[in-house]
């Protein structure tokens, strides 16, 4: 493998349900850290979603929060743009 992530961020249901498999739906795994083969996945709204209900963006901005914690907690740098 030439990328070895150690987090992975699934926008929306259709990352979600095609990475960590059908029977997990967004609502109820949105902002809920979840493990697979050593990599952390966070499930969250997808773009799309947070036009469509403003009221969505609360929760991603905390579903953000926490993956800024969690990269912070395994010592991974995040780039931060100007």
């Amino acid at each position: 493998m030439l990328v070895k992530p150690k987090i992975i961020v699934l926008l929306g249901s259709t990352a979600l349900k095609n990475i960590l498999g059908k029977e997990y739906g967004i609502t109820a795994v949105r902002g809920k850290w979840m493990e697979r083969k050593q990599i952390q996945y966070m499930p969250t709204w997808h773009p799309a979603a947070l036009l469509r209900d403003e009221t969505k963006k609360i929760e991603f901005w905390k579903d953000w929060k926490e993956i800024c914690k969690k990269a912070k907690e395994m010592n991974i740098e995040m780039e931060k743009k100007s």
